[in-house]
């Protein structure tokens, strides 16, 4: 038998796999989530904030101005940011995602601020512990967006955390939004599953399995939301309430 000679590849060298690229044709599935995303915040808002707005006829504080400005801010960057992606333009995408980052911290602390100053001036105009029972979930929904987008800035050099954290963090962002579209009463949460779902559907149609990082966010986004009926309601949390807004 012929020896193989000195340095000649073997035929049963391994071939290190090749990392699996989502098909081109899945490149928008993040433009096409965004873009669902921004539809349903301009409907949910549309009464309540863009319309009164535009009619002069929206008198809240500065800071809720703000407030509304930062939130609306991180809803169209989410739009640009997947169209930069998906069409390459990686250099100005990470630019531009170097600065939002510093958009987190604040939104959750204004989030909170208001949040919390509404609680306090719809408890005392007679609502009672049901509204305060309100600000839980609203509390939990800011949760959502930092326990999940948080991170996502942080692990900008990991685009499979990244991406999907990015938008199914934002999700926390939605149940406002959703709770204004009156023809969605009663839907809002089957909405809500249904995109955390579109990215394990994402993943499976791309890679063949769910990736970590979906089955990771869509633990925090449920866990999280449906905390809200057992904690929102319970004692231990109406008191702690009554407690920290002083009502």
């Amino acid at each position: 038998m012929e020896r193989v000679a000195a340095g000649a590849p073997s035929m049963r060298q391994e071939v290190k796999p090749r990392r699996r690229r989502p098909p081109k044709k899945l490149h928008g599935y993040f433009i096409l989530f965004t873009a669902v995303f921004g539809l349903l915040v301009l409907a949910g808002f549309s009464r309540s904030f863009f319309i009164p707005v535009a009619q002069g006829t929206f008198s809240r504080p500065p800071i809720v101005h703000i407030h509304g400005a930062l939130f609306f801010a991180w809803t169209g960057l989410l739009l640009s940011q997947a169209l930069l992606a998906a069409t390459g333009r990686l250099r100005l995408h990470r630019t531009i995602g170097s600065a939002a980052a510093w958009l987190v911290i604040p939104m959750l602390m204004l989030g909170a601020f208001v949040a919390g100053r509404d609680a306090i001036a719809d408890f005392n105009a007679g609502e009672g512990e049901e509204r305060l029972s309100f600000l839980y979930g609203e509390l939990a929904d800011l949760a959502m967006f930092g326990v999940l987008a948080g991170p996502a800035m942080l692990l900008r050099n990991k685009p499979d955390f990244h991406k999907r954290w990015v938008i199914m963090g934002s999700l926390g962002l939605l149940g406002a939004a959703l709770g204004r579209i009156e023809e969605l009463s009663g839907w809002g949460f089957h909405v809500f599953v249904g995109l955390i779902a579109s990215v394990a559907l994402y993943d499976l149609a791309s890679r063949r399995a769910v990736h970590v990082a979906t089955i990771i966010g869509a633990a925090v986004l449920l866990g999280l939301n449906l905390s809200q009926g057992p904690i929102g309601d319970s004692d231990l949390w109406l008191s702690t309430a009554h407690r920290l807004l002083q009502v």
